[in-house]
């Protein structure tokens, strides 16, 4: 194998060297630039000049010339109409990035800035690996709209779609890209800063300069070293290295660190100004000059799915509370596999239930309806998702015990009462709950609704820690209540479920509640339902062990695909734009479905869930982010990732959490945590159960459900 890389690389640079042989190309711009970089590694001789008149004056017919935009995106490039004159003239080939100027051409004078749009292949230009509607990624995109264009081979639009614009360019604005204007190519942004900026998918990226520097040259070239960064940790087929859950697990629990989320009071006004009133708190990256907290202060939520032209992302500058004690319990439970723990995990339990107005105010006071509920965030401590409760809960359960402390333990069983006292009848809660309600219609009217939630997303996990403090208290209306949503969620599997972007979304939650039933109640109907819903979603694993996403067949999915180029990134969407898109989820499916198989093999002793469970272990070390540009995402899991290509892709529709997304709750705790416990072959089930002890705290907080 090393033998025919050695020979195609020579044969490369043999053939690069006879088209270079008849024609001298000409390259402006500065030596950091990508396209630089690759003409330089890739051993393709050039010429680097430092003005573009030089070229105008020295280039002969035949020759090519590269003009980069060294000023992107703050300046564009200025040619002269002389230099412009010459290019016609001589008939070299050209290709001219960001310019200020075009011969026959008006333009708009202001830049415009790009958010959602990406690129859009408009032509057979590329070839049959990249047709017409391909989408591109050109992150932070700086843009001028350039009119009169004819012959236009990209272009830059809001588009829906995972691979292809699925509804063309109706209902956007389209802005002329890249287009051929007799002998020169002409980018209306800057298409050399593919690596900086991180354009992608990367394959796509490799295609489009191949037929570009191809058009320029006269001959197919074949770029055979491409730099990526970020990348996954390891390839599609690459042997993993004996240690390298160990490295993962070291690299996740890094990042909590390297990744600066962690608030500090010496920044605390700018953390406040981004996050306003929590509808849009997207903010610059924290850059390493800002000090590092130690938890007292809070954790903010991650990276937005925004890329700047510089290659860095915007963060979410969000305070919320299940953030704070998932973070906790991942950093509690790698402090303690890596015998590394500090007062962090500690101190962001103190923040959550103490410090902060999250547990505070009515939610502290035993007079109030509300008493011993969590509050979504600091934003909007008086709104209530049982899900962000259950996670909340089940996080605080796992960092305590991960620390070996009682001290919360007063804590987690007046969060779970609480919400125990105000679900219904058949036990569900229904998506949200407002303070302001439930104080003015009582705890009664709550409880008598005979309210069904058919959402696995929103309502199971709740159960789940029902039926965990169950196990602790025996305390009987806890698995009657459990018992009764489980119940009424499986006699309508799959066709009544509510699915919010995907069915696997909801498969994935409702295998931990029902693997802690089997162990609370071990019946064969119990293992029934646990090995259906297990079996369903694993009939969408694929062989490198990611789960795809999928929409089901009931219909019911309530965010499902875009349905207009115009409503891209409007709302919250899935990954995927048609069913069997290669996409797996780590925000929503294969964080949360690792942990539920680990529950589900140690109920069941069924190998073959082992299997599964050690499969998606495998799968998610090796799409681990590593890069060496940027060590705030080194360690991290993006949202989203795509299989086939193997690279960090999908649609990016989300208006929040999109596929370049992190998040220091959700992704990143669940799967470290079960990393760990794959690992360390144990289960969540038993660890907590072993360390804690609830009996004391549930004499001292029964009131509440009496």
């Amino acid at each position: 194998m090393k033998e025919k890389v050695i020979c195609l690389t020579f044969l490369f640079i043999i053939t690069t060297f006879s088209i270079m042989a008849k024609s001298r190309l000409y390259f402006y711009g500065e030596k950091s630039n990508d396209l630089y970089q690759l003409l330089t590694i890739n051993e393709i001789p050039f010429i680097s000049v430092s003005s573009i008149d030089e070229i105008a004056k020295q280039c002969k017919q035949g020759d090519v010339a590269i003009i980069t935009s060294p000023g992107y995106p703050h300046k564009t490039v200025d040619i002269s109409p002389d230099s412009y004159k010459q290019f016609f003239k001589k008939n070299i080939r050209v290709y001219i990035e960001y310019p200020t100027y075009l011969p026959n051409h008006s333009m708009d004078s202001v830049v415009h800035k790009g958010l959602l749009e990406r690129g859009i292949v408009y032509s057979d230009f590329f070839g049959e690996k990249l047709p017409s509607m391909s989408i591109f990624s050109v992150n932070d995109c700086h843009i001028r709209m350039i009119y009169n264009v004819t012959d236009t081979l990209l272009c830059y639009a809001k588009v829906a779609g995972f691979d292809f614009a699925e509804y063309g360019l109706t209902n956007t604005t389209v802005y002329p890209l890249l287009f051929k204007e007799k002998n020169i190519l002409i980018a209306a942004s800057c298409l050399s800063n593919f690596s900086t900026a991180r354009y992608g998918p990367h394959k796509t990226m490799e295609i489009i300069w191949e037929k570009i520097l191809g058009w320029l040259t006269g001959n197919s070239l074949e770029l055979i070293k491409w730099e990526q960064d970020p990348k996954p940790m390891y390839g599609k087929n690459e042997k993993l290295n004996p240690e390298a859950i160990v490295q993962c697990i070291e690299n996740g629990h890094n990042w909590y660190y390297s990744s600066n989320l962690l608030l500090d009071p010496s920044w605390e006004g700018e953390w406040k100004k981004y996050q306003g009133d929590g509808t849009f708190p997207f903010g610059p990256p924290v850059g390493n000059d800002k000090k590092r907290g130690d938890g007292s202060n809070g954790i903010l939520e991650g990276h937005a799915s925004r890329i700047n032209y510089d290659g860095t992302q915007e963060y979410r500058y969000w305070m919320r509370a299940d953030v704070q004690a998932e973070s906790a319990m991942a950093l509690a439970a790698g402090g303690r596999y890596l015998h590394r723990m500090d007062s962090v995990p500690g101190n962001l339990l103190y923040y959550l239930y103490d410090s902060s107005i999250l547990r505070n105010g009515p939610r502290n006071d035993k007079l109030s309806k509300s008493y011993g509920l969590i509050g979504w965030s600091v934003t909007h401590p008086y709104v209530f998702y049982g899900d962000d409760n259950a996670r909340t809960l089940l996080a605080t359960i796992g960092a305590s015990a991960f620390l070996n402390k009682q001290h919360w333990n007063n804590k987690i069983v007046e969060g779970i009462l609480a919400n125990y006292r105000l679900s219904g009848k058949y036990g569900f809660q229904g998506e949200r709950l407002n303070e302001g309600d439930i104080i003015e219609r009582g705890l009664e009217v709550y409880q008598g609704s005979e309210l069904t939630h058919l959402s696995a997303h929103f309502e199971s996990w709740l159960w789940a820690n029902y039926l965990w403090l169950y196990k602790q208290t025996q305390y009987g209306p806890l698995l009657e209540k459990a018992k009764a949503g489980i119940k009424m969620m499986m006699d309508n599997y799959p066709d009544n479920w509510r699915c919010v972007q995907s069915i696997q979304i909801e498969r994935a939650r409702m295998i931990l509640p029902l693997a802690w039933l089997v162990r609370v109640e071990d019946t064969p109907l119990h293992r029934e339902w646990l090995e259906l819903m297990v079996s369903d979603i694993l009939k969408y694993q694929v062989e490198s062990g990611g789960i795809r996403e999928s929409f089901g067949d009931n219909g019911k999915v309530d965010l499902g695909k875009t349905i207009s180029n115009d409503q891209y990134g409007v709302y919250e969407a899935p990954l995927i734009f048609n069913e069997g898109d290669p996409a797996s989820c780590s925000l929503y499916t294969c964080n949360f479905a690792i942990f539920g198989l680990n529950e589900a093999y140690y109920a069941t002793d069924n190998i073959q869930i082992k299997a599964a469970r050690d499969k998606l272990a495998e799968y998610l070390i090796r799409i681990q982010v590593t890069s060496d540009r940027h060590p705030d995402i080194a360690g991290a899991w993006f949202r989203g990732f795509d299989y086939n290509r193997w690279d960090y892709w999908g649609s990016n529709a989300d208006a929040g959490w999109g596929v370049w997304s992190t998040l220091a709750g959700w992704s990143q705790p669940w799967i470290l945590l079960s990393l760990i416990l794959t690992d360390k072959e144990e289960s969540f089930w038993d660890y907590t159960h072993t360390m804690l002890d609830m009996k004391k705290a549930m004499e001292e907080s029964s009131w509440i459900v009496e």
